[in-house]
């Protein structure tokens, strides 16, 4: 975690990049109506802050991976860590965090079908010590998925 606090160039920048991540750092300046290579220094700040990451993404129905498992965990407390370890090693879980609530981890698993879901769950999740109990949503379409910041605070001051 950071103090950094991004002003409205920084944000200006992360928006351009939020609609396409292989924008030429040209054509962002040209943009935003600053040089390439002062947008090229401030990704690059960003990216060394760990504010920024530039990652590609697929779409996993093209791939044939069409079954998403939205599955809640509750785990012993002295398991919990061996658990988040555990399945976030597993290949076919895209998502994990540790939440309040009914459940200790929310787990997102992708598979090919029902078949491969249930055996993720029972042979893989359901198996690892700690977890006491698991509940499993299937996602029937997804409306909406977007990897956008809803709203980037202005710097303290500005």
């Amino acid at each position: 975690m950071t103090d950094y606090a991004l002003d409205d160039l920084d944000r200006d920048i992360v928006r351009e990049l939020e609609q396409d991540g292989r924008r030429a750092l040209r054509e962002i300046g040209r943009n935003l109506g600053t040089s390439e290579a002062t947008v090229r220094a401030r990704v690059k700040r960003l990216q060394d802050l760990n504010i920024l990451r530039i990652v590609a993404f697929t779409d996993p129905e093209t791939l044939g991976r069409t079954q998403l498992g939205i599955v809640f965990l509750e785990v012993a407390p002295e398991f919990h860590q061996s658990v988040v370890e555990a399945v976030s090693a597993l290949p076919e879980v895209t998502y994990v965090s540790t939440v309040l609530g009914r459940a200790d981890l929310c787990v997102e698993v992708l598979s090919t079908d029902n078949a491969a879901l249930w055996t993720i769950l029972n042979e893989k999740i359901g198996r690892l010590p700690g977890v006491r109990h698991m509940e499993t949503t299937s996602v029937l379409k997804v409306h909406k998925l977007r990897y956008v910041t809803p709203a980037i605070p202005a710097a303290s001051g500005s």
